[in-house]
């Protein structure tokens, strides 16, 4: 049973932009996770810095590792945005190429 060409042409729409939403969604880059790692604080009493001297120092050590870990999520980011930013440079210099479309004066 063939829809009515009106009734067909609504549902081409319709598959069109959920296509269209869909792949949208699905291009979105996922979330940046290069969150800098926390500074241990040593803003304490003396007392308190020499009582819990070795707690301290482990979390100076942890937080070495995580600016470790962090630089190198900078600099995998880095290099997708100059990635990103290289073709969208080759698809604009693709766009710049295409000749407008002759219009037709009434």
């Amino acid at each position: 049973m063939a829809l009515p060409t009106r009734k067909r042409e609504l549902h081409l729409v319709a598959i069109t932009v959920v296509l269209f939403v869909s792949s949208a969604a699905l291009a979105q880059p996922e979330v940046i996770r290069c969150l800098p790692p926390e500074v241990p604080v040593t803003d304490l009493p003396e007392a308190v810095l020499a009582e819990y001297r070795s707690e301290i120092a482990a979390e100076f050590e942890a937080y070495f590792a995580a600016v470790s870990i962090h630089i190198a999520c900078l600099d995998t980011e880095r290099n997708r945005a100059l990635s990103e930013a290289h073709r969208a440079t080759e698809a604009y210099s693709t766009f710049l190429n295409i000749q407008p479309a002759q219009k037709d004066l009434p």
